[in-house]
């Protein structure tokens, strides 16, 4: 009979060999997640984790505007870009990334992390993220937001297929097929203008 013995920390030789990694590759250097889970918290505790929400603009399509745009409006709040955990201690810091684009990582940071390692309120120390040439900055605001609009509609699709039809109206139908509708043209734009300015960096870059 095998008996399995539970690791409580990471593997050294593999944490001090990178500080930046994804919430899937440290959960690998654990025997379970809630090990892993309980080893950041643990850390927390113990005043080695900083936690940093990075923004990026959100930017909205514009249909009224001749020709029609994306603006980044200065008084909308900006989007959240990723969460980044840090964990000192180590031979190098450990840092780990929640990115909003990946919805397997938001659900493992907004279960398990997020009121743990937030101020109280929630809120947590916000940085702008550093991109200085503003069309990289516009395609990936974009690119994220086409991202976060797939995973909703994802979620839309998987809830009206799977949902019992007794148990939705049909103006609730109806309202997340019209979601789906305007999640999918926005996303049809969103490709759109990021191929626009990609076409126009790289013309530029030949002239």
């Amino acid at each position: 009979m095998t008996t399995q013995t539970t690791q409580s920390t990471p593997n050294t030789q593999a944490t001090t060999m990178t500080d930046k990694t994804t919430i899937s590759s440290f959960l690998r250097l654990f025997d379970t997640p809630t090990d892993a889970i309980d080893y950041i918290l643990k850390a927390h505790d113990d005043g080695k984790v900083e936690t940093t929400e990075y923004t990026i603009p959100f930017y909205t399509f514009n249909r009224l505007l001749t020709p029609p745009r994306f603006i980044a409006y200065s008084d909308h709040a900006p989007q959240t870009h990723s969460y980044e955990v840090a964990i000192t201690g180590l031979s190098l810091t450990m840092v780990i990334e929640f990115p909003m684009g990946d919805p397997n990582a938001i659900h493992i940071f907004s279960k398990y992390l997020q009121h743990a390692l937030s101020d109280g309120y929630g809120a947590f120390e916000c940085e702008e993220i550093n991109i200085s040439n503003p069309d990289d900055l516009e395609c990936s605001a974009l690119a994220l937001q086409r991202e976060v609009n797939a995973n909703r509609v994802f979620g839309i699709r998987e809830f009206i297929t799977k949902c019992d039809p007794t148990y939705i109206t049909d103006a609730q139908f109806e309202r997340n097929c019209r979601d789906l509708v305007d999640l999918l043209d926005e996303n049809k734009v969103i490709t759109e203008r990021i191929q626009y300015i990609n076409d126009a960096q790289y013309i530029s870059q030949l002239a």
